[in-house]
């Protein structure tokens, strides 16, 4: 059925499966609908989306707090996620989830706050790694973006943003790349690079 509906989609399914692809009888191409596609090239808003905030005892509980505040702002919400329940620091900060309890379905992009410590622990790597194959926003301030590279995600890739604080460049930077859905310049390259081009 999905070759009569996008004959270079089941080539890729096709590809992964290890089964050839079905020629298909594919129609012409309806018109995109604006208030139905995923696919935005310019930022809407946040309203509504969750922003998860990786953090630890050492990481920057200021930043955590202007992020929080520059979400709510906009009608977004920022939870904390961190090894264990309870609070960070004196309680300034209160853990919203736990890394034994939360996957990145939760949310529409995880931020790093600096001063994390980058531990290797797997449940983190997933849930870094799953977000970046769902093509969703990575961020990092400060040396959390240590966090992001010792789990395996490229600096520098699409959707993949740094900065040294949690200033107002910072959270419009993320922002906007939010108000976008997903990253779909990411999946574009990751598929360009694992699949082999289709012949006839």
């Amino acid at each position: 059925m999905l070759a009569n509906v996008d004959t270079g989609l089941c080539a890729q399914v096709a590809v992964g499966l290890g089964l050839p692809a079905p020629e298909g009888s594919p129609v012409a191409d309806a018109a995109l609908s604006p208030a139905l596609s995923q696919v935005v090239t310019e930022p809407g808003p946040i309203a509504g989306r969750k922003i998860g905030i990786i953090a630890d005892a050492g990481s920057d509980l200021a930043g955590i707090g202007k992020l929080r505040a520059a979400a709510a702002k906009l009608g977004a919400t920022a939870l904390v996620i961190a090894p264990v329940g309870g609070v960070l620091g004196s309680g300034a900060e209160v853990i919203d989830r736990t890394l034994l309890t939360t996957r990145s379905v939760e949310f529409d992009a995880l931020v790093v706050a600096g001063g994390t410590t980058p531990t290797g622990d797997i449940r983190l790597t997933l849930l870094l790694q799953e977000a970046f194959r769902h093509c969703k926003v990575l961020a990092a301030w400060g040396d959390g973006a240590k966090v992001l590279e010792v789990a395996g995600i490229p600096a520098g890739d699409p959707g993949v943003l740094t900065g040294a604080t949690v200033a107002k460049a910072f959270t419009d930077q993320l922002t906007a790349a939010v108000g976008l859905h997903r990253v779909w310049d990411r999946a574009t390259a990751v598929m360009a690079s694992a699949v082999p081009p289709v012949t006839s």
